[in-house]
């Protein structure tokens, strides 16, 4: 490029060239003003103005020791700027480390490659005035201390951390009033966001991957019953904060560029009714294998998890034998079986037998509402289940209900096996009865006592620990219809029937298992009284009424004297 005769050069640098070169030129004028300083000092000493020795003794030092002291804070000050601009310089000072990641986590954060986005549904300068409100208000959380509204505050630090210690994970918060909000309703329609809810979600593996935190994610409770027995509703404490816990888990959700292999054990079923499943499957990073043999003699261990869809033909004893060696897995388990009921089928002792010993318990005829107003369409058979709130598990907390027809009667039992334990994820209403396939919908032959609650989601873990102590786990997941997957109302959007059956898949193989544990964190109220002991308040006494005083005086004394001497 020519202009005036003159060749002017167009030089491109990235932004770390620019910073790296602001750096440098601000050290260079630090060095330079320092340097400065001592030679102004310098000249000073070398000058007429110092004409004797006493003169020198009693101020030269005083000088020079001053002109350290400033240089010495102009540097540090520097110095600590650029630091802070490349490194997380703080330090948690609160006895429990409340405000702080644990260093296992760090160097999980900063190993993560790919960008990650945190959305945070709240206003950011109001979050911790807002969450107390709908704490309150939507789950019945009672805000009575300064350390309850600290929890909030605390959510906070903890999330900004995250993006501190690495700048692939991209930190927003969404205000409710904002148009901005308006689209991720829109685009997360079967969810009804409140503040506090977190949206975590990533690319990482090709096809985007979402997992969204809601409060009972993030903070534990404890319930309040003291005015149940009034007839008032129980309340409930906050206890801690599982932030650390929920949001790393997350974040290693999303971000599993494992593919997940799963084999469809189609050879006992006469209808395909899988085509909707493996989609989604498909759709979430999975590689599906299909098996058609009528007879399993072997499944291979590169599968993480097996499916059984509505079969028609009972299994054997040595496949049930191969099943249970494929859970097994050589005593390392890190497996999974997913099994899909329906009404339409004939009843399957030996693999009903099988999943009893896992603690699930299915019984014969298909779930009839008796109550019309819980039913569905046309038929009582078509009827909602809905989701069971655990404390200890999060699986169920994003998921509203489902609707399905041609349910089994599935029940949680009690397993086999003291390694195992079962428990229901999804359940009926309890308006329900077990009823004879193909009643009318006018059926009424039941009694009071037939009316029941059915188990509709059912999740079985066995538990055990490797030689390093880690705890390793197997899963059978059981639903109690096909139709959880397949029929037209799982693609309604404001169902969770996708959404539930695609959580249990993620969990029986296993995506996104972190090996990291965490504490969560409580809030106290640290005071220094509650520190004071009669040891204590004795030995600060004599700090503060005798040592000081006197060390001070003796200071005094000193400098007066050499000054004294020094005339």
């Amino acid at each position: 490029m020519k202009k005036n005769n003159e060749n002017i050069e167009i030089i491109e640098t990235s932004v770390e060239a620019t910073v790296e070169t602001e750096n440098k030129k601000s050290f260079k004028d630090v060095m330079s003003c320092i340097g400065g300083f001592f030679k102004k000092i310098a000249s000073v000493f070398k000058s007429d103005k110092i004409k004797n020795e006493s003169l020198f003794k009693r101020g030269g030092y005083s000088l020079v020791i001053t002109a350290i002291v400033l240089v010495g804070l102009i540097a540090f000050n520097w110095l600590v700027g650029v630091l802070g601009n490349r490194f997380h310089l703080e330090y948690d000072m609160t006895s429990n480390q409340k405000n702080s990641i644990s260093e296992e986590n760090i160097e999980y954060i900063k190993g993560i490659e790919d960008e990650v986005n945190i959305t945070v549904i709240g206003n950011e300068e109001n979050f911790a005035n807002y969450m107390a409100y709908y704490a309150q208000e939507d789950y019945n959380v009672t805000i009575s201390s300064s350390s309850d509204y600290e929890y909030f505050e605390q959510t906070q630090t903890l999330i900004s951390k995250y993006g501190e210690y690495n700048d692939k994970l991209n930190i927003k918060y969404v205000d409710q009033q904002s148009t901005e909000y308006t689209e991720i309703s829109s685009l997360y329609s079967s969810y009804a966001f409140v503040c506090g809810d977190i949206i975590v979600d990533s690319s990482a593996s090709g096809n985007k991957r979402t997992k969204i935190l809601s409060f009972n994610d993030i903070y534990a409770t404890k319930e309040d019953s003291t005015y149940a027995a009034y007839g008032y509703p129980s309340t409930y404490t906050l206890a801690a904060n599982k932030l650390e816990s929920a949001l790393t888990r997350a974040i290693a959700y999303v971000t599993s560029a494992d593919t997940k292999k799963v084999a469809v054990l189609s050879g006992h079923s006469e209808n395909s009714y899988t085509s909707a499943y493996i989609e989604l499957l498909i759709n979430n990073n999975y590689d599906i294998t299909e098996i058609p043999d009528p007879l399993i003699a072997e499944i291979s261990d590169e599968y993480d998890a097996i499916i059984i869809s509505a079969p028609t033909i009972d299994f054997i004893g040595t496949e049930l034998e191969v099943i249970s060696e494929f859970l097994d897995n050589n005593g390392q388990l890190g497996k999974g079986l997913l099994f899909f009921a329906d009404a339409a089928s004939p009843y399957l002792p030996n693999l009903y037998d099988f999943l009893e010993q896992w603690g699930i318990s299915v019984g014969e005829g298909i779930v009839f509402e008796t109550y019309s107003r819980n039913i569905f369409g046309d038929t009582p058979t078509t009827l909602g289940t809905y989701p069971v709130q655990l404390e200890d598990d999060d699986i169920t907390t994003s998921i509203t209900g489902a609707i399905t027809n041609y349910n089994v009667p599935m029940n949680v039992c009690e397993p086999a096996d003291t390694s195992r334990t079962s428990t229901a994820l999804m359940q009926t209403l309890e308006t329900t009865v077990a009823a004879p396939i193909g009643v009318a919908s006018d059926w009424a032959e039941y009694t009071d006592d037939d009316i029941k609650q059915f188990d509709a989601v059912i999740q079985s873990v066995e538990s055990d620990r490797d030689s390093e102590n880690n705890i390793i786990t197997s899963y059978v997941m059981a639903f109690s219809s096909v139709e959880f997957i397949q029929s037209t109302w799982a693609s309604y959007s404001d169902l969770s029937n996708q959404d539930i059956v695609m959580a249990v898949s993620d969990r029986a193989a296993h995506v996104g298992d972190t090996s990291i544990t965490f504490t969560s964190k409580v809030i106290e109220n640290e005071s220094f009284a509650s520190a004071v002991t009669p040891s204590s308040t004795k030995a600060i006494s004599i700090i503060f009424m005798f040592i000081i005083p006197i060390a001070i005086v003796v200071i005094g004394v000193v400098v007066f004297v050499r000054r004294r001497n020094a005339r």
